[in-house]
């Protein structure tokens, strides 16, 4: 399983279409070593996503796992239409937004266990504290808004990967991102003239 130190701060996904589309015929193929291969290339950016979403360790790692058993149940679905890591952020999405509905977990990570998940050596204690506030805020954003926001600013993903991966238009997640960077902006203004 990833550990905490694993993590940097930003985890975009490098991935070509025919990578992934070699990976999406080898599963359906059932190639006994690809899942390690797939896992191993996709792992520290779906964790990542899944942890910003539910801000549960324990909860996101059961989810990651669930993720991995529905991509293999539905590899066969997977049309090529999209790039590989869409489909598995849309499944990654559903499984989350599963256990949600469920209200299996609602406890939040706390400030000083966040601090684990994004730590680089690279990074001062000032920047930590950034990365805190503005973690906490894109947390308290409604759940449309936060998919949007962590998938731009966090993994990198152009507006239309973010559309396929949400099931809605170009506009509506640009629209969402830009709420969503306002209430960055308004808050963390806010907390600049409070300090």
């Amino acid at each position: 399983m990833i550990h905490p130190e694993e993590y940097s701060n930003r985890t975009a996904i490098k991935e070509s279409r025919e990578h992934g589309q070699d990976f999406a015929e080898r599963l359906k193929a059932r190639d006994p070593g690809v899942i390690d291969d797939v896992v191993d290339q996709y792992k520290e950016p779906l964790f990542a996503f899944i942890v910003r979403m539910v801000n549960n360790y324990d909860a996101a790692e059961d989810i990651f796992q669930e993720t991995w058993i529905r991509v293999i149940r539905h590899i066969n679905s997977f049309r090529g239409e999209a790039k590989f890591s869409t489909w598995l952020f849309q499944i990654a999405r559903n499984a989350y937004k599963d256990t949600l509905r469920k209200k299996k977990y609602l406890c939040y990570v706390s400030l000083e266990e966040a601090d684990e998940l994004t730590c680089e050596p690279t990074v001062d204690a000032a920047n930590i504290n950034k990365m805190e506030h503005v973690r906490k805020i894109v947390a308290g954003m409604p759940i449309k808004m936060k998919e949007a926001v962590v998938l731009r600013y966090y993994h990198d993903l152009k507006i239309k990967e973010i559309s396929e991966i949400l099931g809605c238009s170009a506009g509506t997640v640009k629209s969402r991102i830009s709420r969503g960077s306002a209430i960055i902006r308004k808050k963390w203004n806010l907390l600049e003239q409070l300090n």
